[in-house]
Order: C-alpha cells, then sequence, then structure tokens
C-alpha cells in the first residue's frame, strides 16, 4: 500500500484564461477520463463479486453483522469493538489476496488508458484517476455506501496529475511560471495583481496540479487547483501588516443542528441560523426538473413503456436536446451558486470562531443517519394519523453543518493546533444539569431547560456552555469551573435571547417565538 505524502500540504486554486477550442479540447480529456474510470471500476467491480461469492467470505460477513445486530459496532467509548476489528482484518487479507487493494488498482491500470495515451497518458490515469477509484472501494468497505457508482456524462469535474500518497503528476500536467501544460495544450493562469497571499504561495513547491470544472452563468469556467507543500500562508492587512483572521486564546464549546449552531466562549455567545443567505431551491429545482423530463421523454419516446415509466431489462441510448442540455446548465448553475454561497458563510463563520478561541469541542455526530427516512411506521397519538418519516435530508444537505467543522478543523491544523475536538456522545451534554449533577433524558422538541433556580434556558445554548467545560478525559465536564462560570453565561445567554427576540425572527428549532412589537 501506498505511503501517503508526509510533509505539509496546501492548496492554491486560480482561474484558467481558456480560448474556445481549448475548452473543447479540455471537454473531451475529461470525458475520456471518465470513461477510464467506469472502464477500471467495472473490471474491479468482477474481482469484488467473485470474492463475494466465496462461502468464506459470505460466513465472515454474516458473522459481522450479528455482532453489529448484538452488540452495536462500537463500545462506550466510541472504538470499534475487538471482534470486528478482528473480522475486518480477515476481510482485509481476503480482499489482498484478490488483488483488490490501492496498489493492484495502479497495476491494472495500464490496461485501459493506453488506449487513450494520446489525450490521457500514465501520469493522469496511474496516479489521478486509478486512486479516485480506489478511494470509493475503500468507503464501501467502510460502510460509508450501500453501492460502488458508476461516474454519468458530464459528471467528472476534476482530473489531477498526482494523487494523495505524493506522487508526483510527471511532465503530464505541470505548472510553470504561469502555465499550465498538458500535452499541447498551454493554459494560462488569471492572477489578481497586487495579491501577496497569492505571491506568497507561490513561492512553495507545487507536489501536482488538478484541472477543476465549474458551471457558469454562461459558459463552462476552468480552474487549476495547486497542490503545494507547506502550510497555507496566513493572509495580513496590505498597509498595516496586521493579520486578516487572528486566533484568539481559550475554550469554545459548540452545539450545532441541522440548521443551527450555538457557540459559548469566554468573550461570546451566540445562536444563529446557519448560512442564512441560503435559499431553499427546492421549488426551482423541481421546475427545471420537470422541463428537463418533459424534453427528455420528447425526444426519447422509443424509451419509455406505455405506463410512461422506463423500459428495464435493455440496453437504452439517450438523446439529449439543445433545449436539454440548456436546462440542465441551468440546474447545475442554481446548485452551483448554492454551494459557493454556503462555503463562503461557512468560511466567515469559522473565521469569527477562530477570534474566540484556540480550543474547540464539539460532539461528534453522524450526519449520514440522520438524513436517511425513519424505519419505524408510527401513529400520531394527537392526531391519529401516520407521522411522517422524512428527518432531516434537506437541512443537513441545504446546510451542510459537517463542513463548517470541517472548515474549522482545517484552519485549525493549518495554524499548527489541534484541531476540533469531538466529544463521543457519552458526554451527554444535552441531558446534563450542572446544578443538580444529573442526566435527565429530554425529548427533541424540548427547547428549553428549566433550572433549579428558576432561571430558563435555552438548551443549544446550554449545550455549547457544557461542551466548553468539557475534562481532559472526555468523559464528562469539569464542575468547578462550571459553578464558576454559570453567572457569566446567563448574562451573555440572556443578551442574545434579547436580540434574537427584537430581530422578530422565528426559527423552529432554536426555540424563539416571535414577540410583537
Amino acid at each position: 500500500m501506498a505511503k501517503r505524502s508526509t510533509t505539509d500540504t496546501c492548496s492554491l486554486t486560480l482561474p484558467l484564461v481558456i480560448e474556445k477550442w481549448q475548452s473543447d479540447r479540455l471537454e473531451k480529456r475529461f470525458e475520456i477520463a471518465r470513461q477510464i474510470y467506469n472502464t477500471l471500476l467495472n473490471y474491479e467491480l468482477k474481482k469484488l463479486r467473485r470474492l463475494e461469492k466465496s462461502e468464506d467470505y459470505q460466513a465472515i460477513t454474516a458473522e459481522k453483522k450479528r455482532i453489529i445486530a448484538e452488540k452495536g459496532l462500537r463500545d462506550e467509548e466510541g472504538n470499534k469493538t475487538p471482534e470486528i476489528e478482528s473480522l475486518n482484518k480477515k476481510l482485509q487479507a481476503m480482499r489482498e489476496k484478490a488483488g483488490i487493494t490501492d496498489n493492484d488498482f495502479n497495476k491494472d491500470m495500464k490496461f485501459f488508458y493506453k488506449h487513450f495515451n494520446k489525450n490521457v497518458a500514465s501520469g493522469v490515469a496511474v496516479h489521478g484517476i486509478a486512486p479516485r477509484v480506489w478511494d470509493a472501494f475503500n468507503d464501501y468497505f467502510k460502510g460509508k455506501g450501500k453501492k460502488i457508482h458508476f461516474k454519468k456524462r458530464g459528471t467528472m469535474n476534476s482530473v489531477a496529475g498526482g494523487s494523495k500518497t505524493g506522487k508526483s503528476c510527471g511532465t503530464e500536467i505541470i505548472y510553470r511560471d504561469g502555465v499550465v501544460k498538458w500535452k499541447d495544450l498551454r493554459l494560462r493562469v488569471k492572477f489578481d495583481p497586487g495579491n501577496k497571499y497569492e505571491e506568497e504561495m507561490l513561492k512553495y513547491r507545487v507536489k501536482f496540479c488538478r484541472i477543476l470544472r465549474k458551471p457558469g452563468k454562461n459558459k463552462t469556467r476552468w480552474y487549476v487547483q495547486l497542490s503545494l507543500e507547506g502550510k497555507p500562508v496566513i493572509k495580513c492587512d496590505k498597509e498595516t501588516g496586521e493579520v486578516i483572521h487572528p486566533v484568539g486564546s481559550g475554550a469554545v464549546g459548540i452545539d450545532i443542528g441541522p440548521q443551527t449552531i450555538a457557540y459559548v466562549s469566554e468573550k461570546e455567545a451566540d445562536l444563529l441560523e446557519l448560512a442564512d443567505e441560503v435559499k431553499n431551491i427546492e421549488r426551482e429545482k423541481r421546475i427545471i426538473q420537470r422541463k428537463m423530463d418533459r424534453s427528455r421523454r420528447a425526444s426519447n419516446p422509443d424509451n419509455y413503456a406505455e405506463d410512461g415509466t422506463i423500459k428495464r431489462g435493455v440496453k437504452l441510448t439517450w438523446k439529449k436536446s439543445k433545449r436539454y442540455l440548456k436546462y440542465q446548465h441551468e440546474l447545475a448553475s442554481l446548485l452551483r451558486k448554492q454551494a459557493d454561497t454556503r462555503k463562503r458563510q461557512h468560511t466567515e463563520l469559522a473565521n469569527h470562531l477562530l477570534s474566540l478561541g484556540d480550543t474547540f469541542y464539539v460532539e461528534d455526530m453522524n450526519w449520514p443517519s440522520l438524513t436517511h427516512r425513519a424505519k419505524k411506521t408510527e401513529i400520531s397519538e394527537k392526531t391519529g394519523r401516520y407521522k411522517r418519516k422524512k428527518r432531516f435530508g434537506k437541512s443537513v444537505g441545504n446546510k451542510a453543518p459537517a463542513t463548517l467543522i470541517r472548515i474549522l478543523d482545517l484552519k485549525l491544523k493549518s495554524r499548527g493546533m489541534e484541531g476540533v475536538i469531538k466529544d463521543s456522545l457519552s458526554v451527554k451534554a444535552s441531558q446534563y444539569n450542572h446544578i443538580t449533577q444529573k442526566y435527565t433524558e429530554k425529548e427533541l422538541s424540548q427547547r428549553w431547560n428549566d433550572m433549579p433556580d428558576g432561571r430558563r434556558i435555552q438548551r443549544d445554548l446550554y449545550s455549547a456552555f457544557l461542551l466548553m467545560h468539557t475534562n481532559e478525559e472526555k468523559t464528562g465536564f469539569e464542575q468547578p469551573a462550571l459553578e464558576r462560570d454559570y453567572e457569566r453565561f446567563v448574562i451573555m445567554h440572556d443578551e442574545v435571547i434579547k436580540k434574537l427576540c427584537s430581530a422578530r425572527r422565528t426559527v423552529a428549532s432554536m426555540g424563539i417565538v416571535r414577540t410583537a412589537s
């Protein structure tokens, strides 16, 4: 198995100045890269299917499922149980024997890329595409997906000339003096004049290049992402030389949900809606998708059965009209704007949180599990009707809470700090009361804590306050510190609630009720 690079790595993304013929040639090479990806994926899937049909593999997999059903996947400390670890090692040994490893994927790639050597050679195929196929298999083995998917046409939006293992791209995709060279292509990089951050970053050694494709308003936009050796340059003001985003000191507790985030530090506390500028675009998406469906049906009438469903059991060829491609571009552009807005707001919030402290505590959440529909069918006691099974899929998709934590974690590690400390669920911050020192289970709809001293404290803010005082073992809280800082927290809490009420904001998950003016 290839070893990952041990040196620090950061990235710099810059726009490319592209002519029409260059864009067409890049589109062709991206499509070839997709075909190579799918061909290798299909070849490796056949290996995996043969292995999964063996009796030994099926027996170990069945035993693993039985243990998970009876005892669970992890112990109280959040680690995998010894039985599961032992079975995983046996499965891994069988995969290695069957030739399902990252090194085997690199070796198998030689059978496929040579047919496209004029457009995509070994530098991209072996070090850029094969590792991505392995990543898909590795996620599947770790239980992050139920199926390994092929890439549809137009979904290969990045091509790299190197990999995370630190292997160079050779002479296929290289960056030299403001120009990205890929075989016969010479792609000029667009710089921001006077940008000291770019100038300092470009002094680092370039490990490898990655070309990105993003949908623009009227045409496709192309970028180059340079993977550089070193830590990111700290941005400073041009005139004063002061750090633009300084890092504070002290502990910060974060209680984050599908739509909101509460944080408490020594200086400040607040309860915010995540990415409040991100609009609900479900209606716009639905309208565009209906247009696309009508266009696709009109262009491919023979691909549908009499009842309007797509024919099954036969290979279908789909024709895309110019109007369909236009709608497809509109949908991609809509989603891109949504993603850009969300990432910008998450980055701004992460920078603000960094100014409050240097140690961050947050409960470890399994966000994908919150997006799944409920399995049990239940009837409401109030209405007598069936309860809805949907949970937080759209909220997590629109607000992306895990992305905020990831951005904050990367910023901390780039400064040489520990990163976000994810406490195990055994801490139970939402159930603990530091005055009574007892744990009490609460319904999700219960957004306020009635404290023994007569105060009413918002649940998310109180959880963030508790997480801020997590002990070193991450098994509980520092009781003396909680008692010492409680009165100061109450003052900040009351200011937050007063601000939210005066702003006349109604956010259901916050538990703040709109007040009359």
